[in-house]
C-alpha cells in the first residue's frame, strides 16, 4: 500500500511538472509572439485585422464614406485654389498688391491640399501610417507650416485692408509691391520656423511617451511648445486680425456718414443704379462678420482643445477625444476650403475674370457695392470715395460732382 501511494504521488509530480512546462512553453510562445508584434509595429485595429485576414481588412461603408466626404473636400479645396492662381492672367485688375496676399493664401491652401490632406485621408480611413517615421515628421511639418502661413496671411490681409480704408492717401507708399513680396516672403519664413525648426529638432516631443512609429503618426505635444506653438500661429494674429476689422468697420461707417452727408445736396436721379451708402455698409459689415466668424469656427476650437490637452495631460487614447481631435482638425482644413470663397470669389473683378475663364470671352460685371471690394479685396479706399461721388444722369452718361 505505501508503495503503491509512494508510486501515485511520484505520478501526480510528474503530471504537475508537465503541466508546468507547458504552461511555460506556452507563455513563453506568447511572449515571443508579442514581442514578435511590437518589433514589427503594432497597428490600430483595423492594421491588425488587416493582418490577420483579408476579409476582416475590407473597408466598412462608414468609413469608405468617411473616406469620400473627405476627398471631395481636398478636391474642391484643390480646385478653389487653383483657380484663384490662374485669374490674374486673364484679368489685369487682378495684378494688384493685396491680390498677392490672396495669392499667397491660395498657394497655403493649395500645398495643403496636396501635401497634406491626401496622406491625411488615408491615414484616416485605413487607420494606419505608412510612410515611415522621417516622412511623418515631414508631414506633421507640412502640415503646420501651411496652417500657420495661411493664418497669418489673413492676418496680413486685414492689415492691408485697414491701410487702405484708414489711411487710403498713403496706401501706395506703405503697401508697396516691394514691400508686400518682403511681407509675403516674412510670412513664409515665420511659419517654417515655427514648424520645420521643432518639430525636426524634437521640441516638442514628450519624454518617455513615444507612439508606434510603424503605423502610427501622431503629433505630440508637450505643455510649453502647445502653449507657446498655438500663441505664435494663431492667438496672436486672431487678436491682430480681429482689431483690423474693428478698426475698418469704424472708419467705413465715418467715411459713409461723412460721403452721405456730402452727396445730400447733389441732384440724384430716381433712376439711378448707384447703390445706397447705407446698403454699402450694410454689406460691409456683413462681411467682415462672415470672414471673422468663419475664420473663428474653423480654428478656435483646434487651438483650444490642443493647449487644454498639452496643459491638463488629458489621455489623448480616449476614443471621445481622439474622434473630437480628428473632427475639429479636419474643420480648420476646411478653412482653407472657404478662404478662395471668401477672399476671391466674391471679388468684382475675380468674378469678371472667372467668367472669361468660363465663357472665353470678354463679360459684362456689375460693379456693385463698392464698400465690400474695400473691406476685402482689391479696391482701394481712394477709388471706392471717387464712385460714390459720381453721379449718373437719364441719358446714360456719368459726370462727376463738384465739391
Amino acid at each position: 500500500m505505501a508503495a503503491s501511494a509512494e508510486s501515485d504521488e511520484n505520478s501526480a509530480m510528474g503530471r504537475r511538472q508537465l503541466s508546468w512546462r507547458r504552461a511555460f512553453a506556452m507563455l513563453k510562445m506568447w511572449s515571443e509572439a508579442n514581442i514578435s508584434a511590437s518589433f514589427n509595429y503594432s497597428a490600430p485595429s483595423r492594421s491588425q485585422a488587416a493582418r490577420e485576414g483579408n476579409s476582416s481588412a475590407r473597408l466598412a461603408p462608414q468609413e469608405v464614406m468617411v473616406g469620400v466626404l473627405l476627398t471631395v473636400i481636398d478636391l474642391v479645396t484643390f480646385l478653389g485654389n487653383t483657380v484663384v492662381f490662374i485669374c490674374p492672367a486673364v484679368e489685369k485688375r487682378l495684378r494688384t498688391v493685396t491680390y498677392m496676399f490672396i495669392m499667397s493664401l491660395a498657394m497655403a491652401d493649395l500645398l495643403l491640399a496636396c501635401l497634406v490632406m491626401p496622406f491625411s485621408i488615408i491615414y484616416e480611413v485605413t487607420g494606419m501610417w505608412m510612410f515611415g517615421r522621417q516622412f511623418c515628421k515631414v508631414w506633421i511639418s507640412f502640415d503646420v507650416m501651411f496652417c500657420t502661413a495661411s493664418i497669418v496671411t489673413l492676418c496680413f490681409i486685414s492689415l492691408d485692408r485697414y491701410c487702405s480704408v484708414v489711411t487710403p492717401y498713403h496706401y501706395p507708399k506703405r503697401m508697396s509691391r516691394k514691400r508686400c513680396i518682403i511681407m509675403a516672403v516674412t510670412i513664409w519664413v515665420y511659419s517654417s520656423l515655427i514648424s520645420f525648426l521643432p518639430v525636426m529638432q524634437g521640441w516638442n516631443e514628450i519624454p518617455g511617451i513615444n507612439f508606434d512609429i510603424g503605423t502610427e503618426c501622431v503629433f505630440v505635444t508637450n505643455w510649453a511648445f502647445a502653449i507657446v506653438a498655438s500663441a505664435l500661429a494663431f492667438y496672436i494674429p486672431f487678436l491682430i486680425m480681429c482689431s483690423m476689422y474693428f478698426f475698418i468697420y469704424r472708419a467705413s461707417r465715418l467715411k459713409s456718414r461723412r460721403i452721405m452727408s456730402q452727396t445730400l445736396d447733389l441732384h440724384y436721379h430716381p433712376n439711378s443704379k448707384r447703390p445706397n451708402n447705407l446698403q454699402l455698409e450694410n454689406k460691409a459689415t456683413r462681411t467682415m462678420s462672415i470672414i471673422i466668424s468663419v475664420f473663428v469656427m474653423c480654428w478656435l476650437p483646434y487651438f483650444v482643445l490642443n493647449v487644454w490637452l498639452a496643459v491638463h495631460s488629458a489621455d489623448v487614447s480616449s476614443d471621445v477625444i481622439t474622434f473630437v481631435f480628428k473632427v475639429i482638425t479636419w474643420l480648420g482644413y476646411c478653412n482653407s476650403t472657404i478662404n478662395p470663397m471668401l477672399y476671391a470669389f466674391l471679388n468684382r473683378d475675380f468674378q469678371r475674370a472667372l467668367k472669361k475663364l468660363l465663357i472665353c470671352r470678354r463679360s459684362q460685371v456689375d460693379i456693385g457695392a463698392d464698400m465690400v471690394s474695400i473691406v476685402t479685396f482689391s479696391k482701394t479706399a481712394q477709388e471706392a470715395e471717387y464712385n460714390t461721388r459720381v453721379t449718373s444722369i437719364p441719358n446714360g452718361n456719368k459726370t462727376k460732382s463738384k465739391q
